[in-house]
């Protein structure tokens, strides 16, 4: 037992020796860079298609829903100082699917408000109209952001767990202050905006949910990552590093490398493969060698 034991203390003891690293070939960082480009590519393809699933009008409105959705998360991300990758990316074009989904049902709200403006005025006068469409805006809100943050946190996490507690602490929060903070200012579209139909309308609702993301934005967020991420620069500067990058390696292995090798290769097997002519006798093999006479 105690040689066994000493045997376990020298092998938790005894130095491990260094894994090798696996290099990657320039064409290889090559192949993933143009495999990453891709899947970007793809992830932005899908946040702009969205709201391609409609037609005519509804797809209108679902533009002018979606887009202002998908860009507030990016701008979000932004602002907290997150990178804007393929997960980025993802989370946008997951936003203008939800803004494309739920707008059926706001350009519906929209139009039920002003009924209920209409009825309340021809009853009581435009005055108690107009208290009825804010009134029914307010209410309007509510179920608008618990729709869109169950709907949305299913489509971010391809589950509903974890919504109770997200309900439970964030919706009542969300509603107190899109009442403080935007209410007033959304009280233009039912008063003033219907008669320009639906599609202002809700283009007017998705400035108004952008407005409420800057100001009701996460503790790391702020606009001053927003103000120096504007500067165009380091992104110009960022592009054409990763193309040059990205030029050099294809043409580095399409053109030089691969080639060269590739000759060198067939050049060698050849070389292998040719029938070789007998050597020569050295001056012992003579002098033993039988003389003919």
């Amino acid at each position: 037992m105690a040689e066994a034991n000493e045997l376990e203390q020298m092998a938790k003891t005894a130095p491990t020796l260094p894994q090798e690293k696996k290099e990657v070939s320039a064409w290889e960082s090559g192949l993933e860079e143009i495999a990453n480009a891709g899947k970007n590519v793809g992830a932005i393809a899908a946040e702009v298609a969205s709201p391609f699933m409609f037609s005519g009008e509804n797809r209108v409105n679902a533009m002018v829903n979606a887009y202002p959705l998908s860009l507030g998360a990016r701008v979000e991300d932004i602002m907290a100082k997150k990178p804007i990758d393929l997960k980025s990316n993802i989370k946008s074009a997951k936003e203008s699917f939800v803004g494309t989904a739920i707008t059926p049902g706001l350009a519906a709200m929209f139009k039920y408000i002003e009924v209920a403006r209409q009825y309340v005025a021809n009853l009581y006068g435009p005055i108690a109209g107009g208290a009825a469409a804010v009134g029914s805006l307010a209410l309007g809100q509510a179920a608008f952001i618990g729709g869109y943050m169950g709907l949305n946190h299913i489509v971010q996490n391809f589950s509903s767990k974890g919504l109770y507690n997200k309900f439970k602490n964030d919706y009542p929060t969300a509603i107190k202050n899109t009442w403080k903070y935007v209410l007033l200012l959304s009280a233009i579209n039912p008063l003033f905006l219907a008669p320009y139909g639906i599609p202002v309308q809700l283009a007017y609702g998705a400035l108004m949910s952008f407005l409420f993301r800057l100001v009701i934005k996460a503790k790391e967020a702020k606009f001053s990552n927003l103000v120096s991420a504007m500067n165009p620069i380091p992104y110009i500067s960022g592009a054409l590093t990763s193309t040059a990058k990205l030029a050099k390696s294809v043409i580095y292995n399409l053109v030089i490398y691969n080639p060269l090798k590739a000759l060198y290769e067939i050049g060698s097997n050849f070389y292998k493969s040719a029938p070789k002519s007998p050597a020569a006798p050295t001056n012992a093999q003579q002098a033993a060698a039988p003389a003919h006479g």
